[in-house]
């Protein structure tokens, strides 16, 4: 399937690609890719790809596209690198080369495109010598690798671009309109070419990066070991500042190179390169590594063209730099040229790219006389075989070709054979001639013969026939229809005005209902309802119409109708339909009673299932005819319907944690008839450790004998609520006595005595705190109610959160032991919230820092911004919270056990309206705590990509 799917997406682009202007366009895409980013042989030399997509462009699209291809590859290539030197001489090249390959095409159409471009580069070559070394002076081994280079270059992109070509001229639109065919010959030379160089290619790029890595080894071997020669001297204090520059010029006599020591700061201290006077900085940022390794050498060519490889390597300068085995204070380095390796260096390329070259024209000149041979044969073979019905039927005689290619001459030797059957066979046919001339004369006597009998066939059949050519005229018209119809033959044989025989469905109508069979054998037939016939009298009476349409010779049509009266058949259908009907409405008044019954049981059923007690009914026997679906998620068992009531209650008796309760021996007790209501409470053994009510009553039905119902009702969430209201009236009235107590308190010293007027403002500041924290105790309660009822209203608005954080930070600072300090990262903190509420969740974790931390010296806050989220987290370095607790801290009226900090109070509902407010502002509160290290509050609040 994958296969299928790519070939017809290549299909689709190879069609969409015959388009010139999208064709070309794809080209000079293709073709700048190749130039930018060409393929590297070995340093230095790379094949650019630009000319192959001119080539194509030529041969397939014309010249128009061809020179507009090539020109548009060389804007892009010097819009993205740049005019680089002889760039001009490049491109005047490649459009010199264009028109060569044009006027080859314009000579030989559907000429070869390497042979062409071959061709081109081997003319050219004296001429090219000549004139660069004569006329202009350049020198002949850089001239020589400069041509070399360019043909090599072109020679590749012309063989990709013939390969490219023959593809294209081989796959048409539509695989019926592919008329494109290419020689055996070319297809055999030009992958032998191809095979040949691209085996070549590969082989002399290995060998030349062997060749130029050994290069790289003797400059890295005889540089390391002159660094070596300097520090030696340097270590044994050979080498001092008095004869520094002396024993400069002595390694460069003895060495052969170039020492530069550098002091400190980089700055030359001795050197003997006249270039670096001393004092000068080292710009090592202009040397690179020739090849990256642990001991690598430093490359600088000058402002050399890397194109220009020789003489790139001609300006090339080398840089060691020595490892220091001692704390000296000089680092060195030691330079040296490319002189005494150029000469190898020249030679490896001029090598590998006339060996190149060479290899393309030998093959080339190789592969045409190989490929003509092998083909030869096939030549001949084509040539017989178009003249082999000829030979045949002369009865000719063929000289068969021979090959030595095994392939071929098997080929030979089938074509050979089957000759030798179509001539069998020629001979058969003309006896069969004979022979069946002869049995058309015996044919024809037995055609007489049946047509006496199909007469006397038709005459007889008690069905009425009645046939009909394709204008519309009865030709057949047997005794029956006569006698069903009450008409003669010879009223309606061949008469145009014939009387209609036939009402209830139109010619049209028939041939539709013909046009919607199938031919099986030349003949198609179809039967017609609700028709009847009509007699002379025009009486009219019920038919069964059967018509055959034959298709006969000469695009001839002739229709056979098959004519039966029912009038008897019909009434007795009619006695059927009406007992039919009878029947039906019996059987209906049965499925309306049948409905109601299912009705009533579906309600029952649905009843049962839809009431939050579990249900379950016993028979007298104790198997269980009803259980709800409730029963199985109350005591997470299986369905037990059908089975005995014992069994489930052994099942659900093991995980009764009450023991005074035996289900088991109660449900025996209604069995046995010893009990008839029973009503109870257990405990359950599950996660939750559920509470559950049990009502059992025996069950009178008229008629039979006693079963008995059990109802369960799962009361673990009345006794949750219940815990839940004495928590609060116990923490309410606890924590509403202190402050009245203490109101009360100073309001009766205050009307007993009189007080002086610094002590009663002392009394009025306290019964004023004491009556805050009676109305934020309120607050909490209320907000507890409105956050259950989701009743609690939110002013939502952007909120600037830092400048909340650090009022509040602020107002805790002016009375809490602790230090709050506040950190904020990257972000504006602008939230969408309500701001009171946020100044409610702040006060409620910073208040909760400073007493779950009454022996730290410090509160932390830090805010920052993640991708999508404001986050906030409060920390103190108080007692934490035990694991035990962790779970239940958000709870309501949930206060961690202070059993060593009895002076902490609180009504444990701070943390649970604040962890309610954040996740109605779609945030998250969490925590992480360790015991007597303190807790992390982690507050995140969803951050506005925009404010409004």
């Amino acid at each position: 399937m994958d296969y299928i799917k790519t070939s017809k997406a290549l299909e689709w682009v190879v069609i969409k690609l015959r388009i010139p202007w999208l064709g070309t366009a794809i080209l000079i895409i293709l073709g700048t890719l190749g130039t930018i980013f060409p393929l590297t042989l070995f340093y230095g030399v790379q094949l650019l790809f630009g000319t192959a997509a001119a080539f194509i462009a030529l041969r397939l699209h014309g010249a128009i596209y061809g020179f507009t291809t090539l020109i548009a590859i060389c804007a892009l290539s010097v819009l993205f690198e740049g005019l680089v030197p002889d760039s001009l001489f490049m491109i005047g090249t490649h459009f010199i080369e264009l028109i060569w390959m044009l006027g080859w095409q314009i000579r030989w159409r559907n000429g070869s495109i390497i042979k062409a471009n071959a061709v081109f580069w081997v003319v050219m070559l004296l001429p090219v010598i000549c004139y660069g070394y004569f006329m202009m002076g350049i020198n002949l081994e850089e001239l020589k690798y400069g041509y070399m280079h360019i043909a090599v270059t072109s020679m590749v992109n012309a063989l990709i671009a013939g390969i490219v070509v023959d593809f294209w001229i081989t796959t048409g639109e539509v695989k019926s309109k592919r008329t494109g065919t290419i020689p055996l010959r070319r297809i055999a030379f030009k992958y032998v070419v191809a095979f040949v160089v691209f085996v070549s290619l590969v082989l002399l790029s290995a060998d030349s990066r062997r060749q130029l890595g050994q290069i790289n080894n003797n400059i890295l071997m005889n540089l390391k070991h002159a660094a070596n020669a300097v520090v030696r001297d340097m270590n044994e204090q050979y080498l001092t500042d008095q004869n520094m520059q002396q024993s400069m010029e002595r390694y460069h006599h003895l060495l052969d190179v170039n020492v530069i020591i550098l002091g400190p700061n980089d700055k030359v201290i001795a050197s003997g390169l006249d270039v670096l006077p001393v004092g000068e900085r080292l710009d090592i940022n202009k040397y690179r590594f020739l090849k990256p390794g642990v001991d690598s050498i430093q490359f600088h060519s000058g402002d050399a063209y890397y194109g220009d490889v020789l003489t790139h390597w001609k300006q090339a300068s080398f840089l060691y730099g020595a490892d220091m085995t001692t704390s000296t204070p000089y680092r060195v380095f030691v330079e040296t040229n490319s002189a005494n390796y150029y000469n190898r260096i020249e030679a490896i390329y001029l090598t590998t790219l006339q060996s190149l070259f060479i290899i393309f024209v030998v093959s080339m000149i190789v592969a045409a006389p190989l490929s003509r041979k092998v083909v030869s044969p096939l030549k001949r073979l084509t040539r017989m075989t178009g003249s082999l019905p000829r030979l045949l039927f002369r009865n000719g005689k063929m000289d068969w070709p021979t090959s030595h290619v095994t392939e071929v001459q098997i080929l030979i030797g089938n074509l050979r054979k089957m000759a030798d059957v179509l001539l069998e066979q020629f001979e058969q046919i003309r006896q069969d001639k004979l022979t069946l001339e002869d049995r058309v004369r015996e044919r024809t006597k037995e055609l007489k013969n049946s047509e006496e009998i199909k007469r006397a066939i038709i005459d007889s059949s008690i069905d009425a026939i009645i046939a009909v050519d394709s204008n519309g005229l009865i030709i057949e018209f047997n005794p029956e229809a006569e006698r069903m119809f009450g008409l003669k033959r010879e009223e309606v044989v061949l008469e145009k005005e014939a009387p209609s025989l036939f009402q209830g469905a139109s010619c049209m109508e028939i041939k539709e209902m013909l046009n919607q069979c199938e031919y099986i054998r030349g003949k198609r037939h179809v039967i017609v309802e609700e028709i009847s016939g009509i007699r002379r009298d025009g009486s009219v009476f019920p038919i069964e119409y059967k018509i055959v349409e034959i298709q006969l010779g000469n695009n001839e049509t002739l229709y056979n109708l098959f004519i039966k009266d029912i009038t008897e058949r019909t009434r007795a259908e009619e006695d059927r339909v009406r007992h039919a009907l009878a029947l039906e409405e019996l059987n209906a008044e049965l499925f309306h009673e049948k409905v109601a019954i299912q009705e009533q049981r579906d309600i029952s059923e649905h009843f049962i299932e839809s009431v939050r007690e579990g249900l379950i009914m016993s028979d007298h026997s104790g198997t269980i005819t009803i259980v709800n679906r409730r029963i199985e998620e109350m005591f997470g068992l299986g369905n037990f319907l059908g089975r005995s009531i014992e069994d489930l209650a052994q099942a659900i008796n093991t995980r009764i944690l009450t023991s005074e309760f035996n289900l088991v021996e109660q449900t025996r007790a209604f069995l046995n008839g010893e009990r008839a209501f029973v009503e109870t409470e257990f405990i359950f053994n599950d996660v939750g450790k559920s509470v559950f009510s049990l009502y059992m009553k025996q069950m009178d039905v008229p008629g039979k004998k006693h079963g008995f119902l059990l109802v369960f009702r799962d009361r673990t969430e009345e006794e949750r609520l219940n815990r839940m209201k004495n928590e609060l009236i116990s923490v309410v009235s606890h924590e509403l006595r202190t402050p009245v107590a203490t109101i009360m308190g100073y309001v009766e010293l205050m009307m007993m005595y009189d007080l002086p007027a610094s002590q009663r403002q002392e009394f009025m500041e306290t019964i004023s705190s004491e009556g805050a924290r009676l109305s934020s105790l309120l607050d909490d309660v209320l907000d507890i109610q409105r956050l259950d009822n989701e009743g609690m209203t939110y002013h939502m608005t952007y909120v600037p959160l830092l400048e909340l954080v650090e009022g509040v930070a602020e107002q805790w600072n002016m009375t809490s032991i602790q230090r709050i300090y506040v950190h904020a990262f990257n972000g504006d903190f602008f939230a969408y919230a309500d701001q009171n509420r946020m100044i409610q969740v702040l006060h409620n974790l910073i208040g909760n820092a400073v007493k779950y931390s009454p022996g730290a010296d410090r509160i932390d806050i830090t805010l920052w911004e993640e991708k999508e989220w404001l986050c906030l987290d409060v920390r103190d370095y108080g007692i934490g919270i035990p694991e035990n607790a962790q779970d239940m801290l958000f709870k309501k009226f949930y206060r961690v056990d202070n059993s060593g900090h009895r002076q902490i109070g609180g009504t444990g509902l701070g943390l649970y309206i604040s962890r309610k407010i954040v996740e109605d502002h779609q945030g998250t509160l969490t925590f992480i705590s360790a015991q007597d290290k303190g807790s992390t509050f982690k507050v995140r609040l969803p951050k506005q990509d925009e404010l409004f």
